[in-house]
């Protein structure tokens, strides 16, 4: 049975990078859609 410690250990091995990637696609995801706009408002001008 693994202690409380290496427990908070793995998890938390795993939890930051899925932080991480999270991260990224919200930012990658407001840029896309923040391209998007302007296109629009420039198309709509």
């Amino acid at each position: 049975m693994s202690s409380a410690e290496e427990l908070t250990f793995i998890i938390g091995r795993w939890v930051r990078p899925v932080i991480m990637v999270l991260y990224v696609v919200r930012c990658l995801g407001l840029i896309a859609t923040s391209s998007r706009e302007q296109a629009r408002t420039t198309r709509d001008q």
